[in-house]
């Protein structure tokens, strides 16, 4: 057993621990219905995988990024991505419009055609965020 000042914890040993909790159900069908991006790369444990979806409303006002839980690390990456280009100007759509423009491989990661959902339920469930 650890000495009582040696301890760690959990939020020191996962500073992305927060990232995890799961969207729930109502948050998801809040939108829709939306366009999307399918983004696969190297997941958490190296493996490839999907590591989440951009999203963008119909009418284009909002937008985002969703993490795939496999997917943590690069997820947060890609968000991180995302609030970037708003911080300096960039609206939801041209974002978007920028990835969708990536179509294929694109350095270290795969982008899928657009598609469209009805909800962001369904996005949340294709990215196993549900």
């Amino acid at each position: 057993m650890e000495p009582e000042d040696r301890r760690v914890g959990n939020d020191d040993l996962f500073p992305l621990a927060a990232m995890r909790d799961p969207v729930t159900a109502p948050d998801a069908l809040a939108e829709g219905p939306v366009r999307f991006l399918l983004v696969s790369g190297e997941l958490d444990d190296g493996r490839w995988g999907l590591i989440g979806a951009f999203w963008l409303s119909i009418d284009g006002s909002r937008g985002g990024f969703l993490v795939a839980p496999e997917a943590v690390w690069p997820g947060s990456e890609m968000v991180r991505n995302l609030k970037s280009a708003l911080a300096r100007g960039w609206s939801h759509e041209r974002i978007y419009r920028y990835w969708q423009a990536q179509v294929g491989a694109a350095g270290s990661i795969m982008i899928d055609p657009q598609q469209h959902a009805d909800t962001m339920f369904q996005v949340a469930r294709r990215v196993g965020a549900l």
